[in-house]
C-alpha cells in the first residue's frame, strides 16, 4: 500500500525519525515527545474546528 503522505513529507519525517533514532539524549527525547503530543491535539482541535465549520455544527 503506497503512503497517504506527500513525498515532500515522507522526506520530512525520515529526516526527523533519523535525528529521532541518533539521540541518546533522554531529556531531549521527552522534549521531543511533549512536543509532538502538542502539535497532535493541536492537530485534532483543528481539524474538529475545521470538520464543525463545512457541516455548520459547532464543535465541542
Amino acid at each position: 500500500m503506497a503512503s497517504p503522505l506527500s513525498l515532500d513529507r515522507e522526506f520530512t519525517v525520515a529526516m526527523h525519525s533519523r535525528t529521532i533514532d541518533d539521540c541518546n539524549d533522554i531529556e531531549a527525547l521527552r522534549a521531543i515527545a511533549k512536543t509532538l503530543l502538542e502539535a497532535w491535539q493541536l492537530q485534532a482541535m483543528f481539524s474538529e474546528d475545521y470538520g464543525a465549520q463545512l457541516l455548520r455544527v459547532h464543535a465541542p
